[in-house]
């Protein structure tokens, strides 16, 4: 008989209830049950006598209360864990944690976090009654175990001044107005906030009824919002920025950052449709019209343009994503001219919305992502693409 996979025990173990009896039979690796709810006469539980049935642990032996405690003591975030703690505190308190769960928007952390227990529970039950067994997962385990244990130093490591444009926190989701009212709350001053960790705050902030508690999250380079909540939207899955939000990250800031980095930025470039530039010439059709490549190039240049000068020294942005529709076509000696405008800015990426049109009108229209980097850091990753495959053997 094949060992036991613990996953396998693991998602079995999770489906016990406080009327199921769950066994495992030792000689064909098979798992069943009965219920408290089944009739005698339609239950076979006699079997279970038999030796190679073996007991699973029952719901009251897992604690699946514990955990839950165990799980809140995992979220850093104040504000979260405050409020898992105070669902956890009397009667009713796996329904209030299912239902905080939902509205801090932890459910898949959850989840996640329950099936390693389940995983580690069914280990120690395997062990106790010389059950062989086999984690195919393990190598899985142990690097998400690593990974997170270099995430956290990175986190560590990367900590870097917070500085998060106005563009980015319009560019988030937010509530209609509260960017501006976060600035005057920000301005009135008494926002007060402490350092929980790298690049994780807390703050109160002052509200007629009593102060908000707000808690921003941002990136390793601090030029973006990772993770924010507040309790004025508590009651949203997926949290806006609100006031509060919005002046804490100018307290912890110091300010609005001044930037050339601006929602609705434009910038154009024109060329001429000479044969050089023909899909017949690219290679991307048989006919002496604008090639669709070409087109795409003018809109990426476009874009450089309009961060020209956002950029510090030593920086430059390189394209990673761009959706096309090429909408006419354009004739030897049309001049094509090319707009990109900012729509978001989520710290070093900018997205644009892209078009392009000749005499006659619109012949092209899109979206294209940019990101701002250090042009040398980024030339030396690109390097080690091709030591690698030099020595995988992929380049002669």
């Amino acid at each position: 008989m094949s060992k036991l996979d613990l996953d396998v025990a693991a998602e079995e173990f999770e489906m016990i209830s406080s009327e199921t009896h769950l066994f495992y039979n030792a000689k064909t690796g098979d798992f069943d049950f009965y219920s408290d709810f089944i009739d005698a006469e339609d239950s076979d539980d006699d079997k279970f006598d038999d030796d190679d049935w073996i007991s699973a642990p029952r719901q009251w032996d897992i604690g699946e209360y514990k955990m839950m405690v165990d799980f809140t003591d995992t979220i850093a975030d104040q504000h979260k864990n405050k409020l898992l703690s105070i669902a956890l505190d009397g009667k009713g308190a796996f329904r209030r944690f299912k239902d905080t769960l939902n509205r801090v928007d932890l459910e898949d952390e959850w989840y996640a976090f329950k099936h390693e227990a389940y995983v580690e529970i069914a280990r120690g039950w395997c062990e106790d009654n010389g059950i062989e067994y086999t984690d195919k997962n393990e190598a899985r385990r142990n690097r998400q175990k690593q990974t997170s244990e270099i995430a956290d130093y990175e986190t560590v490591a990367k900590a870097a001044k917070v500085a998060v444009t106005m563009a980015t926190l319009e560019s988030h989701n937010h509530i209609v107005g509260d960017i501006e009212r976060g600035v005057k709350l920000y301005n009135g001053g008494s926002v007060e906030f402490e350092e929980r960790g790298p690049n994780d705050y807390w703050a109160q902030v002052p509200h007629k009824y009593g102060p908000k508690v707000a808690t921003v999250v941002f990136t390793n380079d601090g030029m973006d919002i990772k993770s924010h909540s507040c309790n004025c939207t508590l009651d949203y899955r997926k949290p806006p920025i609100c006031r509060h939000v919005a002046a804490t990250v100018l307290a912890i800031q110091g300010g609005i950052i001044e930037s050339e980095l601006k929602l609705g930025k434009t910038a154009s470039v024109s060329t001429t449709v000479y044969e050089s530039d023909t899909a017949k010439a690219l290679h991307s059709g048989s006919l002496d019209v604008l090639a669709t490549p070409k087109m795409i190039a003018l809109m990426e240049q476009a874009a450089c343009e309009c961060l020209a000068d956002c950029l510090k020294e030593g920086e430059t942005s390189v394209g990673s994503a761009i959706s096309i529709e090429h909408t006419a076509a354009s004739p030897l000696g049309a001049k094509i001219t090319a707009t990109a405008t900012i729509e978001y800015v989520f710290g070093r990426k900018i997205e644009f919305d892209v078009t392009a049109n000749d005499s006659a009108g619109e012949v092209g229209k899109g979206k294209h992502t940019r990101f701002i980097v250090d042009a040398e850091r980024f030339i030396k990753k690109a390097e080690t693409r091709r030591s690698d495959g030099k020595a995988n053997g992929k380049h002669k």
